[in-house]
C-alpha cells in the first residue's frame, strides 16, 4: 500500500470522523465484495454536526481501539478533460451553466479512486486503551471488520488570478459501509459509548437516523455557519464561512453527491448548484 496523505490518515483515525467513520461513516460507494458482508449504511442526505475546536483535540485515535487498514488511497489525479474525468471516474461530470462573476476561463478536471477503509475492533486493544474493563462488546463486533468504501470522485477547479481557487464543483459515490453481520444502531451506539469520545459528540451523533440513511458533516461551529435549501428538489446543506469569504452547497440524489464551493456567497453557491447541467 502506498504511503497515505498525512491529511486522509488523520481523518480516518481521529474520531473527529473516527468512530463517527466506523459506525455512522464518512465516505463510501460500491456494492458488497463478498456474500457475508451485510449493508448497514446508505446515504440518502447530509445534515451537519458542529463540533467544537475542544471537541476535535480531545478525541482520541481510532486506531487505540483496534486495527485499521486504508487500501485505494492514491490521491487525486489531473486529467485533460470532462470527457476523460468521465471516463476514468464513471461519473456524469456535472456541467456549469453560468459561471459567477469574478470566475472566468476553463476548469482543471481531477480525478480520485475508490478508497477503502477497513476498521477491526479489539475489545483487548480498546480495554488496554482505557486502562480499565469496558462493558462487553455486542456480538458481531469483537474481531469483526467494518468496511467503509469512499469514491470514485471527480472535480472541477477554477483558479482565481492569486492562484487561489475560485469555484470547486466536485461529484462522489453516496457513502455506504458493510459489516460481517452486525446492524449500524448497535455498532455505533456501542462505539461511541467508549472512553475518549466526549459525551456531547456522542449525543449529537446519536440523534441521527438508526437505519444509517443520514451522513453526519462535521463543521467547526467557530468558523462556519449552516443553513437547509432546496437544489433542484433536493434537500442541501449550505456552508458558510463566519467571515462569508467562502461557501458551499453539499446535496445527495441517487446515490452520489454533489458539492459546490468557492469564494463566493451563499446566493452564488446556489445559483451554480441549480444551474448545473
Amino acid at each position: 500500500m502506498e504511503k497515505l496523505p498525512r491529511r486522509l490518515t488523520t481523518l480516518v483515525t481521529r474520531p473527529a470522523v473516527a468512530v463517527l467513520a466506523v459506525a455512522v461513516v464518512m465516505a463510501g460507494a460500491g456494492t458488497a465484495a463478498a456474500k457475508d458482508w451485510l449493508p448497514i449504511f446508505q446515504t440518502e442526505k447530509v445534515a451537519p454536526i458542529s463540533l467544537s475546536a475542544a471537541d476535535l483535540v480531545a478525541l482520541p485515535d481510532l486506531r487505540a481501539y483496534g486495527d485499521v487498514q486504508i487500501t485505494g488511497a492514491n490521491g487525486v489525479r489531473k486529467v485533460d478533460d470532462a470527457a476523460a474525468a468521465a471516463k476514468r471516474s464513471g461519473l456524469d461530470v456535472p456541467e456549469v451553466s453560468k459561471l459567477p462573476s469574478g470566475v472566468t476561463g476553463t476548469p482543471t478536471y481531477q480525478v480520485g479512486g475508490k478508497v477503502s477503509v477497513t476498521f477491526t475492533y479489539s475489545e483487548a486493544k480498546a480495554t488496554k486503551a482505557a486502562g480499565k474493563k469496558l462493558p462487553p462488546a455486542p456480538a458481531g463486533l469483537d474481531g469483526k471488520p467494518l468496511r467503509l468504501d469512499a469514491g470514485p470522485g471527480v472535480g472541477q477547479l477554477w483558479e482565481s488570478t492569486s492562484g487561489m481557487p475560485a469555484l470547486l464543483v466536485g461529484r462522489a459515490v453516496a457513502p455506504t459501509a458493510h459489516s460481517s453481520g452486525i446492524e449500524f444502531a448497535t455498532a455505533r451506539d456501542y462505539l461511541l459509548s467508549l472512553p475518549g469520545i466526549p459525551a456531547d459528540v456522542a449525543a449529537k451523533l446519536k440523534t441521527f437516523s438508526a437505519d444509517g440513511s443520514t451522513l453526519p458533516l462535521p463543521v467547526p461551529e467557530d468558523q462556519v455557519t449552516t443553513s437547509s435549501e432546496s437544489v433542484n428538489g433536493h434537500q442541501a446543506t449550505v456552508l458558510t464561512s463566519r467571515d462569508r469569504s467562502v461557501s458551499a452547497v453539499v446535496w445527495v440524489s441517487g446515490g452520489v453527491v454533489t458539492a459546490v464551493a468557492g469564494s463566493l456567497d451563499k446566493s452564488e453557491v446556489l445559483d451554480v448548484a441549480r444551474g448545473l447541467r
